[in-house]
């Protein structure tokens, strides 16, 4: 099996990196729809915890999906040497071949694909919700859609705990190792998972808008490439 890279080498990747796309990935919005919004940073308090397995396997596949986009549009801006070191860039960093990384790749547009249906049945049940709370007050109540969101939460966990499981599975034992070692130690620490602990409410400043997951989650903004 190759050699990791070097903490030199790894930021001199980075460097390179970000010389080539000059933007930031975009954070990941993980949490259901509409809750981060609707948590007011006077209102709340975050405590930063390590994100689970699933979800780090998950932001890197989306960080494929997000290069290879990056690298079709260098590729008609005419810059095909910068388009290929950003499709390389995740292979070469994890020492896959081509057939295991095409594994990968494939897992990724396909995770993306099924979390995309999924939150476009949750996207107008949760407009719904929040107009409903707005017209009635939290005190009412749980919304009339809160059981399904809820339930729909559940299956984009197992969508991605499934997609993580058969990647493991197509790809050779020694691979799949190898991946969740980098996953666990160089890709966790762009991830992080903050709890909503709320401040106390004062009654007197009318109703305060609470988030409706516990739980927010978004990548570290990790260095990309420049246009």
């Amino acid at each position: 099996m190759p050699r990791p890279l070097s903490p030199l080498s790894r930021v001199s990747t980075v460097a390179a990196v970000a010389f080539v796309l000059g933007t930031m990935v975009a954070p990941i919005a993980l949490a259901e729809a509409g809750a981060a919004e609707s948590i007011p940073h006077s209102s709340a308090q975050f405590t930063p915890q390590r994100a689970p397995l699933h979800h780090l396997y998950w932001h890197l596949l989306l960080y494929q999906n997000h290069l290879d986009r990056k690298a079709a549009a260098l590729d008609q801006q005419g810059r095909p040497k910068d388009a290929k070191f950003l499709r390389n860039h995740l292979q070469n960093d994890l020492h896959l071949t081509n057939e295991q990384f095409a594994v990968f790749r494939q897992a990724g547009l396909q995770l993306e694909e099924d979390l995309a249906a999924i939150q476009t049945m949750v996207r107008p049940i949760v407009h719904d919700d929040q107009q409903w709370i707005k017209l009635h007050g939290r005190s009412a109540g749980a919304p009339p859609g809160h059981a399904l969101v809820h339930q729909l939460q559940q299956e984009r966990e197992t969508v991605i705990r499934n997609a993580v499981a058969r990647l493991n599975q197509d790809l050779d034992p020694a691979a799949a190792s190898h991946l969740q070692t980098y996953v666990e130690t160089e890709w966790a620490s762009h991830v992080t998972v903050h709890k909503v602990h709320p401040h106390s409410h004062d009654p007197s400043k009318g109703d305060r808008k609470l988030p409706s997951a516990p739980f927010h989650l978004a990548p570290r903004q990790h260095p990309e490439v420049q246009q």
